[in-house]
């Protein structure tokens, strides 16, 4: 997964397999465009449930200008 500099609001990250693309927002987990297998899907919005608090810092930090890069566990 991933969250891209100088992305767009909403707060979302990007989720990629086998060529296939999905946003999902950070705030809810829900897929706001693309498709992913119903169990990615899943297993996303669980490692999200899990994760949200230290993704949405990243994300504030990245629109901020002060993240230095680094991958969330």
């Amino acid at each position: 997964m991933t969250i891209c500099l100088n992305d767009h609001l909403p707060p979302h990250l990007h989720a990629f397999l086998s060529g296939q693309e999905a946003k999902h927002s950070i705030i809810t987990g829900e897929v706001l465009s693309g498709a992913l297998p119903r169990a990615k899907g899943k297993d996303i919005r669980a490692w999200l449930d899990a994760n949200r608090e230290q993704v949405s810092y990243v994300w504030r930090e990245i629109r901020a200008g002060r993240y230095n890069g680094g991958m969330i566990e």
